[in-house]
């Protein structure tokens, strides 16, 4: 499958570059929605900041499941299905 970028004038499609060798093909006509503004790049150093703040803030806690069972240790609830 091609794709070809044109442009619409009067109802009419105008291709940007030269179609050869497909006449009588048919073809299907997707009407994109251009972006207004490109999307801003991620910044990696706000990233990095946040990794060096969670590495300078973590506790040791010695307990292996303490995420996968947090409502028993935080609100005291049974212990759900064994931790893998």
């Amino acid at each position: 499958m091609r794709s070809i970028k044109g442009t619409v004038q009067n109802g009419v499609i105008h291709p940007t570059e030269p179609i050869e060798g497909h006449d009588g093909q048919q073809v299907v006509i997707t009407f994109v929605e251009e972006e207004t503004e490109s999307p801003q790049p991620i910044d990696d150093s706000s990233w990095n900041d946040l990794m060096t703040f969670i590495d300078a803030h973590a506790v040791d806690t010695g307990i292996e499941d303490l995420a996968h069972q947090h409502d028993h240790y935080i609100h005291g609830t049974p212990k759900r299905e064994p931790y893998p």
